[in-house]
This record gives structure tokens, C-alpha cells and sequence, in this order.
């Protein structure tokens, strides 16, 4: 009887730490692809690319950019120098910070 009461707390806990780690991740995660799409805008990929329905048709659809296979540095690349993966590419460089160039790239790869 002991046991199974242990065990009830055990579980309790660890749905506790669950439930606040689980929210606390999708809200990371909502708040780092809002701050990524606005650098999208502001930068005006969707001139070109399709992110979940809105933009343009020029470039490739970036809306399950994350199923490619491409990693995270793969994508820095080609964000910031798109001739050294696509020689006469016709996507322009994209001067970004590091952080702002690393936010996009975790925000292309998580879309699934």
C-alpha cells in the first residue's frame, strides 16, 4: 500500500514538472516564431517565399522547410550567401545579425 502511494506522489510530480516544462516550451517556441516572422517581413522573404499559405511564388514554399533535411547551418548559408549552395541564384544576401540569422534558421527548420 506504502509502494503504490509512493508511487502516486512520483507520478504527480513528475506530470507537475511536465505540465509547467511543456508550457513553458511552447511558449519559447511561439514567441521565438513570432520574433522570427517579423524578421521574415521585415527582410521581405515573403516577396518570394510561402510560409503557411501567405507570400509569394518565386522562390521555393518554405512552409515544410524543416522535413528537407537541411541543418540549421545549412540554412544560415544559404540565407546569408544563397550563390554558395545555388551558383547565379537569383536570391539576394541577407545581411542579418547572428542572433536574428540563427532565429530564422531554428524557425525555418522547426516548420514541419
Amino acid at each position: 500500500m506504502k509502494s503504490c502511494k509512493i508511487t502516486a506522489l512520483i507520478f504527480s510530480i513528475f506530470l507537475f514538472i511536465f505540465f509547467i516544462y511543456g508550457n513553458t516550451a511552447a511558449q519559447a517556441q511561439t514567441s521565438n516564431s513570432a520574433s522570427a516572422m517579423k524578421i521574415i517581413k521585415a527582410e521581405g522573404c515573403l516577396s518570394c517565399h510561402t510560409i503557411n499559405g501567405s507570400g509569394g511564388s518565386v522562390g521555393p514554399s518554405l512552409s515544410k522547410e524543416g522535413t528537407k533535411g537541411h541543418s540549421i547551418h545549412w540554412l544560415k548559408v544559404q540565407i546569408a550567401d544563397p550563390n554558395k549552395h545555388f551558383s547565379g541564384s537569383i536570391m539576394p544576401q541577407f545581411n542579418l545579425e547572428p542572433a536574428q540569422l540563427e532565429e530564422v534558421a531554428q524557425y525555418l527548420k522547426s516548420l514541419k
